[in-house]
């Protein structure tokens, strides 16, 4: 019986490894699959820098299909953000709400209509600039098993140590990883 149970054991393990091998394989062909897809975005000829006066964003009469479909996403919106306004967009699942924010770093082109910040149009923008320009906030979160400031760190490389510390402080977690065993160099995933 000790024998039997042993072997069974083992046998479990390596049906665990296996199974957990092929998840494994499937993210890595997945992450092959992205990286090795064309880019359909490309800025114009004569793109220029953004350089934000106020951040003020506007929808005018935009349009939206994905191409492997064709199918309208979006049509006629017009939406004006004002700097420093906070908007919610609500509706059902698949109404479009993360579509609208997809649009906005031209992750996608527009089919119908214009973008515009600060009254300029993000087709005459390089993409660099405007997403540099741009914090997205998932709905998800993620941590990385890495230290606090690598973790904050991940949303701008090469930032300093007061800009990390500016950003903690503005997302209201200052004191929080202050009173962290390691403060910024406590291991995220193991205390958030």
């Amino acid at each position: 019986m000790m024998y039997v149970g042993t072997l069974i054991s083992s046998v479990r393990q390596l049906v665990q490894f296996a199974e957990q091998f092929q998840r494994g394989m499937t993210g890595i062909e997945r992450f092959f699959q992205v990286m090795d897809a064309d880019v359909d975005i490309f800025d114009e000829p004569d793109a220029r820098e953004l350089k934000v006066n106020r951040g003020d964003i506007n929808f005018e009469n935009v349009g939206f299909s994905y191409s492997d479909d064709g199918k309208q996403v979006l049509s006629e919106i017009n939406l004006s953000v004002k700097a420093g306004e906070n908007v919610a967009l609500v509706g059902p699942s698949g109404g479009g709400k993360t579509t609208i924010c997809h649009l906005i770093p031209h992750f996608y082109d527009v089919k119908d209509g214009q973008i515009l910040i600060d009254g300029k149009d993000i087709n005459k923008i390089t993409r660099s600039s405007l997403r540099a320009n741009i914090g997205i906030v998932q709905q998800d979160v993620y941590l990385f098993n890495a230290s606090i400031r690598d973790n904050i760190l991940y949303g701008r490389p090469g930032a300093t140590e007061e800009e990390v510390i500016e950003a903690a402080k503005r997302a209201n977690i200052h004191n929080y990883i202050m009173s962290m065993p390691n403060s910024y160099d406590t291991v995220s995933y193991t205390h958030l």
